[in-house]
């Protein structure tokens, strides 16, 4: 929780310490780069969940790669608020970025471990541990921003990091106590699961591999420090890697003999819900950068006598989260065997989200947006997000080879690198000051997207009765 409760914290602030003007302590970014680099972070921090599993895999152990991650997003906000300009930027954000990806795999992964090893099902504790972990995410996620949003607003942004460095700090000392406690609480083969790689490199391979990780990082530091590398080619150079990421992962099935014919059609069934979930990601993804910028710049914020912080917008969406999940579980348990199908809720989740984008939209042409417009645009947002999450995570499970499943349910961690890329690409396009060029982006990404919702969601009852009539004996829940 507290890992979490200072990551949201530092992002809520971050996309107005890149735009604001160095007199106001921000970086004095021009504010489409800002949102470019918001996005660019955001596709990075997926794609480090990759290095951190494979450093928990081959290099450390889950356990102190969780351990090592938790230190590295220490750092990393300690860099942001001590070091200032270009060096801090970069430091710190790839610190986080790293660290935040080796949290997040390993804490899975440690959680995970609580099974009973005989039988390979989760004992008593695992179903509770996640249920803390999912709710700690989402308490860090709500509590963060309003910390760090009135803290940066009464006292500056390096206020606002230094906020979510000592959260992270209590964080490692809460765990420093308990490490002992809980890894005497496994037993033998979990423990040794856990404290050492279960693919172990040879000794001098594992030093080759640390040299190597710690020249690439000098290397990139030094590329951004000297203006080798800007902001628009990190970002099109992350969609692009994180786009042929995905093309790989889906050839690799579709051209092995060890899939069969059945399992390489549901691969290509699982494609439009790919890109449905990826282009949902791509608007969830505007919270933390274009509308961030619409909740500073175009929306009155006064109450009374106090002007609400606009990194409090970032708190918006776990708020609702929390408070539409138990409502909407307990829906789908009443219906049962007559939930929709996972087309259905995707492709009307994509629609839901996409409406949220045409709200903001109707008040271009206003001097300043009503107050109620954002949270009723993210509420939009999060209610798309509670069918899209949960069924884009189901369909990657359904539709994968058993030969490949470990390797393609890193597709669904694509969908939100990819749609963070996007979403950061495509930003630089939102210009707050020009009413038409405003109009035209919230139009284009809003309309876009229901337009795919759509079809998806029109589609679902001719693709159900073709798959069983091809797939009798197969329920009707499993045509995807």
């Amino acid at each position: 929780m507290w890992e979490r409760f200072s990551f949201y914290g530092m992002q809520a602030l971050l996309v107005y310490y890149l735009y604001f003007a160095i007199a106001e302590g921000g970086m004095g970014m021009d504010r489409a780069k800002a949102t470019a680099l918001v996005g660019a972070y955001g596709a990075a921090l997926y794609l480090s969940a990759w290095a951190g599993g494979w450093v928990g895999d081959r290099l450390l152990g889950s356990e102190k790669t969780l351990l090592g991650g938790a230190l590295l997003v220490t750092a990393g906000h300690l860099i942001l608020s001590g070091i200032p300009g270009q060096m801090g930027l970069i430091c710190g954000l790839g610190a986080i970025a790293l660290g935040s990806g080796c949290v997040k795999t390993s804490a899975i992964t440690v959680l995970g471990s609580e099974e009973d090893s005989s039988t390979g099902e989760a004992n008593a504790q695992a179903g509770p541990a996640f249920q803390y972990f999912y709710l700690g995410i989402n308490v860090g996620a709500l509590l963060g921003p309003l910390l760090t949003g009135w803290l940066s607003k009464a006292y500056g942004f390096r206020v606002g990091f230094a906020a979510a460095a000592v959260l992270m700090i209590i964080g490692l000392g809460v765990y420093l106590g308990l490490r002992r406690r809980m890894l005497a609480s496994f037993s033998p083969g979990i423990r040794a699961r856990v404290e050492g790689p279960q693919l172990r490199l040879p000794s001098n391979r594992r030093w080759q591999w640390a040299a190597g990780i710690l020249v690439a990082i000098l290397v990139i530091i030094v590329a951004f420090q000297r203006g080798w590398v800007s902001v628009d080619r990190v970002s099109s150079g992350l969609l692009l890697i994180t786009v042929l990421a995905a093309i790989w992962l889906f050839a690799q099935p579709l051209a092995h003999p060890a899939v069969s014919m059945e399992e390489k059609a549901a691969v290509r069934r699982f494609i439009p819900l790919f890109l449905c979930s990826t282009v949902f990601w791509m608007l969830q993804a505007q919270t933390y950068g274009v509308l961030a910028v619409f909740a500073q710049e175009r929306t009155n914020r006064w109450v009374g006598d106090f002007e609400i912080p606009a990194a409090w917008a970032q708190s918006l969406n776990p708020l609702f989260i929390l408070g539409c999940s138990v409502p909407l579980a307990f829906l789908w348990a009443r219906l049962r065997g007559r939930a929709p199908q996972l087309r259905t809720t995707i492709g009307g989740g994509l629609i839901l989200a996409s409406t949220g984008l045409l709200l903001p939209a109707a008040f271009v042409h206003a001097e300043q947006a009503p107050l109620w417009v954002l949270p009723a645009a993210i509420f939009l947002i999060s209610c798309g997000e509670l069918f899209i999450g949960p069924g884009g995570m189901a369909a990657t499970a359904h539709h994968a080879p058993r030969a490949f499943a470990t390797r393609f349910s890193a597709l669904y961690f694509l969908t939100l690198a990819i749609g963070m890329s996007l979403a950061g690409r495509i930003s630089t396009y939102y210009d707050p000051e020009s009413s038409a060029a405003e109009l035209r982006y919230f139009l284009l990404v809003a309309l876009i997207p229901m337009a795919l919702g759509l079809i998806t969601l029109l589609s679902a009852p001719s693709f159900r009765r073709r798959f069983l009539q091809t797939n009798p004996g197969v329920a009707a829940h499993g045509a995807g």
